[in-house]
């Protein structure tokens, strides 16, 4: 189900997402040459300098320009009870997704995450808008998760969620279709750390 939010892929209805960094590096290399000419006198003619070639340098692996792109840094994959509490955590949340997706009942997904996760947060506000209204989502849920905690820094979890979405269709109150989307693979990546004694999302996305 494509919404924009948290587990969401981007159409019109929004809907269910890393989280690494992005390093452009630019190196840039010049040459110049060229010989000037020797000074003559008024009375003694001399033959036109011919311009030297500006030598062509050889590009190395350090002075080739480096492909903008995005450069993910990540440490091992964390073991131990907080990662395991972590993953089921997330497992969680995906059923909470589900389940809000087919009720209206946000209550508690919103408890899963804070401000800093934008999509949990355009997840949230799509399906309470859309049912507040009195229309309702069919289908869109995720199907065999696979959830894998890969990346652990400053006490922040990065965790990859793995999904098939099925095919959902978006009505409005007077029952018609509004939006739908086909079932597809989708995958998001999530910030999770340990607020106040409580695993939260604190960021999320869907991956390219």
């Amino acid at each position: 189900m494509r919404f924009t939010g948290g587990l969401t892929n981007g159409r019109a209805a929004t809907r269910m997402v890393a989280v690494a960094a992005g390093v452009v590096l630019g190196l840039s290399v010049t040459a110049c040459g060229g010989d000037s000419p020797q000074p003559t006198t008024l009375d003694t003619p001399t033959a036109k300098p011919t311009p030297s070639k500006s030598a062509t340098p050889t590009p190395t692996p350090s002075d080739s320009p480096a492909k903008p792109g995005r450069i993910e840094t990540f440490g091992p994959t964390p073991t131990g009870p907080d990662a395991a509490a972590v993953k089921g955590f997330v497992t969680q949340y995906v059923g909470a997704v589900n389940k809000a997706i087919e009720n209206g009942n946000v209550s508690k997904l919103r408890q899963m995450y804070t401000s800093g996760c934008l999509d949990c947060v355009q997840l949230v506000a799509s399906i309470r808008s859309t049912y507040s209204g009195g229309g309702k989502f069919v289908g869109g849920l995720y199907t065999q998760n696979h959830v894998e905690v890969f990346s652990e820094s400053g006490g922040t979890y990065m965790v990859r969620v793995r999904s098939l979405s099925t095919a959902w269709k978006q009505y409005n109150s007077a029952g018609s279709v509004i939006n739908q989307g086909p079932a597809e693979r989708v995958t998001y990546t999530y910030g999770v750390r340990k607020i106040s004694g409580n695993w939260q999302l604190t960021a999320g996305g869907k991956s390219q």
